[in-house]
């Protein structure tokens, strides 16, 4: 699954950068992953860094960035939503970046802050997730608080 239908010749640039700041460098992978999380670069940027941490780095695509007023666990995927990252909400929703279910706490969140926030680029995205795996439907209805009989 491609979310963005990026060109995948371009992931080998993004995986040398990664490589040359992980090795030379000695940056923390879970630390660049935070800076993708937080970017305004191009979405495209931010898609293959979170791929490539996550797939050859092994950085967690449920990773809990953060706790909120409640002191409950924000993921990567909503903290992506609330931070309008199009290219990280991309990448975690096809590295599996929550537990569950379209229907299910962890996506409906992120579905929720992105409406919440007029957000029609991940609404969009998670509407064309939900679509790819035949469960837009139940997402839909989800979302909009009614439940499947």
């Amino acid at each position: 699954m491609n979310l963005l239908n990026l060109n995948l010749d371009n992931r080998d640039s993004f995986s040398q950068i990664v490589k040359t700041l992980v090795q030379k460098h000695k940056t923390d992978p879970k630390e660049m992953f935070i800076h993708a999380l937080e970017s305004e670069a191009d979405p495209e940027m931010n898609y293959w860094m979170t791929m490539v941490l996550v797939q050859e780095y092994f950085v967690s695509a449920q990773l809990e960035v953060a706790k909120d007023a409640a002191g409950e666990p924000v993921k990567a995927l909503q903290a992506a939503s609330l931070l309008q990252n199009v290219g990280v909400v991309a990448a975690l929703l096809e590295l599996g970046g929550f537990k569950g279910s379209v229907t299910d706490r962890e996506f409906q969140l992120a579905a929720r802050i992105a409406s919440s926030h007029e957000d029609q680029a991940i609404l969009g995205l998670l509407m064309k997730y939900a679509q790819d795996k035949d469960v837009l439907e139940p997402f839909m209805r989800a979302l909009q608080g009614t439940t499947l009989q």
